[in-house]
């Protein structure tokens, strides 16, 4: 403590009077604040008599604070009230932990015990304890016989040490938990306490300290270290396996916060109300595409069969880029996007666009334009919901651009466009807090002929600028496509990676380099076809490879691809993935979410903030 800061002793006052004088005669310490907690029953005379008559110096601002309405200790009910009291008092004064000396003699022995316990939960300098005699059996009472006892060296000091206070109350004020004045004369003020706000928060901070260290030895295998603090049964419930048919499951996972990977644009408002809302914001009727919605397959979004991806694709067709060629068209396309996101609860979604697919020169909008208009849409999304959500919006949105493999022509040069506007906008669009470009898809046709290591060369601006790379790769070829993918493109993230064990060397070194894995459940299950719960395996489908992958540590995520196309949700993604793998259980689910925050194309900053946020909004879906 500074040589010039004040220094306050902290008091608690039975029936003797005496004690405060001992306590601030405390050696080496001059106080210039005395702070005095009692029952209404105690005379203060004495006291008066000691600061007040020039005993103890005038220049100390003494303040004796009678608990209203506590005279005896006869139950825990008086206990209590002096005890929330005694915290609002210690936050009342203002006092920074160093300036505070507080003295455990005084008063009940349950008072010196709560006295002891708010040094330790609020921080003081010294916590300490006295002895006095006069030498004739009996401790001094006047203020004369303090003052000889101290004059003869019959002041014994016990010293303590410091309490540094604990870090859950570092910022905790007087405003939060006030005192309720009851009435004021000289030098006395009598208080109580509205409520029991401070203890019932002490009591919970003790309780989630105690599940921790019941979950000590567990700790390192949950997702969010936060979840230590839980209750033991609600662990043990998030270890059971999801139950996509229960509706406590469905409840909970529609709650749980979410972080959405891969997600195409195109793909979005394809069928029903939501491409009718998109066509009705068309700035020009006139020109917009005649095509109706293609017809869903029988029993979709779960088919009997799979129907391939060049199917598949086609069900987004009367969306297709025509149609958001269309500026007022590509921008309810956002915000309808944007607003499911909400709805679902995804915090954070990195959605892939082609902008170049919407430019139209007869409109003089160029790709540049596109992108700007579909950035500036999400951000003035993020912006309008970020007042009454604590400055943060509900879902921050970035941009992946897609640089899309053909099976014919020249697509090379169009990978080459794509790849320079993601570099630009890179460089235009810095600031983390707002919607940002942050990595580039390779997408489109898969085999041996478009494998990831033939555009090495394409790549090399995208990696120089700090851009992230993630490849659509093993989802139509076999595992040489991610091999390719990893080592000569240096991926971040697989897209669908659904080959990855056919070779168990890659599958470890994915895992190891902490690689992500975007598996889309039921794009997957559409495209491909896969056993559900129930259902015999057979050497055509194969079992889902989502546990599997989790199981062997590799970062896996659960993605939707195509919202619309594939008519589910990220919620419906998570309880489906449950159905293609039986034993999923509630903390896997936890588990991919935590995989997703790591592998987020965001800074090391930023994906801090959002594994904080995430943390906390877990307990709140939760609870």
């Amino acid at each position: 403590m500074s040589p010039n800061a004040p220094a306050h002793l902290f008091v608690t006052l039975g029936n003797a009077p005496a004690i405060v004088f001992e306590a601030f005669l405390l050696e080496g310490i001059r106080f210039s604040h005395v702070h005095v907690l009692t029952s209404e029953k105690p005379d203060i005379a004495p006291i008066e008599e000691f600061f007040c008559g020039g005993v103890g110096g005038s220049d100390v601002t003494v303040m004796v604070t009678r608990v209203s309405g506590f005279n005896e200790l006869r139950s825990e009910q008086d206990h209590a009230r002096f005890e929330e009291v005694m915290y609002r008092w210690f936050l009342e004064t203002r006092t920074r932990p160093e300036q505070r000396y507080v003295c455990i003699a005084g008063g009940f022995k349950t008072m010196s015990a709560a006295m002891q316990k708010a040094a330790a939960v609020l921080g003081a300098r010294e916590v300490f304890h006295v002895l006095a005699d006069d030498g004739r059996q009996r401790p001094p009472e006047t203020v004369s016989e303090v003052l000889e006892a101290h004059r003869r060296g019959r002041l014994h000091f016990i010293r303590l040490g410091p309490e540094s206070g604990w870090p859950q109350f570092r910022d905790v004020n007087a405003s939060k938990y006030p005192l309720t004045v009851v009435r004021q004369e000289g030098i006395e003020r009598w208080v109580t306490a509205p409520d029991n706000a401070f203890r019932e928060r002490l009591r919970e901070i003790v309780e989630r300290a105690h599940r921790v260290a019941e979950s000590w030895e567990a700790l390192h295998d949950l997702p969010f270290p936060d979840l230590a603090t839980w209750p033991t049964a609600d662990l043990r419930w998030l270890q059971e396996p999801l139950d996509p048919d229960r509706a406590r499951d469905r409840t909970w996972v529609r709650g749980l916060p979410k972080i959405e990977l891969h997600c195409h644009l195109g793909g979005f408002a394809t069928h029903g109300d939501l491409l009718e809302r998109v066509r009705d914001a068309a700035e020009d009727r006139a020109r917009l595409p005649k095509r109706e919605a293609p017809p869903l397959p029988e029993n979709w979004p779960q088919p009997d069969e799979p129907i391939g991806l060049e199917a598949y694709m086609q069900l987004g067709d009367a969306t297709g880029s025509t149609l958001l060629k269309d500026p007022g068209c590509l921008r309810e396309h956002c915000r309808l996007m944007y607003d499911h996101f909400c709805e679902h609860n995804v915090i954070y979604a990195e959605v892939r666009c082609s902008p170049a697919n919407y430019a139209d020169p007869d409109r003089n909008r160029s790709a540049w334009d596109v992108l700007s208009d579909i950035r500036t849409v999400f951000q003035k999304c993020m912006e309008e919901r970020r007042e009454g959500n604590g400055g943060r919006p509900p879902c921050h949105v970035n941009l992946i651009i897609i640089a899309t493999r053909r099976a014919h022509g020249d697509y090379r040069a169009a990978i080459s466009r794509h790849l320079a506007l993601a570099v630009t906008a890179a460089e235009h669009w810095r600031e983390e807090t707002e919607c940002r470009v942050v990595g580039v898809d390779l997408a489109g046709y898969e085999d041996e002929r478009t494998r990831p290591h033939y555009f090495r060369d394409e790549f090399t601006a995208v990696h120089r600028c700090g851009l992230a790379v993630t490849v659509h790769a093993g989802e139509n070829d076999d595992a040489e496509a991610i091999w390719r993918a990893v080592f000569d493109l240096n991926a971040r993230r697989i897209g669908h990676g659904l080959t990855l064990d056919q070779s168990r060397e890659l599958l470890r070194s994915v895992a190891d380099r902490g690689i992500g894995v975007e598996l889309c459940p039921y794009a997957n299950f559409q495209i491909r076809g896969y056993p559900l719960a129930g259902q015999s395996d057979d050497d055509r489908r194969g079992q889902y490879p989502l546990l599997r992958y989790l199981r062997e540590d590799v970062r896996v995520t659960v993605n939707t691809d195509n919202i619309g196309i594939s008519a589910a949700s990220l919620t419906d993604n998570l309880l489906f993935a449950a159905k293609l793998c039986p034993g999923l259980t509630r903390l896997d689910l936890l588990r991919l979410q935590r995989n997703a925050v790591e592998t987020a194309f965001a800074s090391a900053t930023a994906r801090h903030g959002l594994l904080r946020e995430y943390s906390r909004l877990i307990e709140e879906a939760w609870r």
